[in-house]
């Protein structure tokens, strides 16, 4: 989001200090993009906000490695596992909306609703997505301080 001129969080606190929050405007700003290459390593290596078992299967074409199944563990604690498995997938997907949702900002229950993530088990959506929400928002803070190259 784009403040006056400064950025920030799309849930920063600014607007909810001003008087009138509808006399500023604001716009999105898109600059942060992941993609994971290692979707296993990168998914064992962050928290999650409630506990969590869910298999991925995910298409990855450029990093072969990271494609197939993947048994996902969190306890909602910050120790997370993923390892390979064959056991039956819950949501079908490919490598880009892990990296959408690796963040917590967009969920994959909106990425299913888009159309953009099979959901093969009844609710592998919805739990995933909670789990994998922050605190806060993410975002990048661009502008003079960091240049996007």
């Amino acid at each position: 989001m784009s403040w006056l001129g400064c950025e920030g969080a799309v849930d920063q606190v600014l607007p909810w200090l001003l008087e009138d929050p509808q006399a500023v405007r604001s716009a999105p700003v898109d600059r942060l993009w992941v993609r994971l290459v290692d979707v296993g390593r990168a998914s064992a290596g962050r928290s999650y906000a409630v506990p969590l078992d869910v298999v991925l299967e995910v298409r990855d074409a450029f990093c072969p490695w990271s494609a197939g199944r993947h048994r996902l563990r969190g306890d909602g604690d910050g120790v997370a596992v993923c390892e390979p498995t064959t056991a039956p997938a819950d949501p079908r997907l490919d490598v880009a909306e892990p990296g959408a949702a690796f963040l917590g900002g967009t969920t994959l229950a909106a990425l299913g609703a888009a159309g953009r993530v099979e959901e093969l088990r009844p609710g592998a959506l919805a739990g995933t997505s909670a789990a994998c929400r922050g605190g806060r928002e993410p975002w990048y803070p661009g502008g003079w301080a960091f240049p996007l190259y």
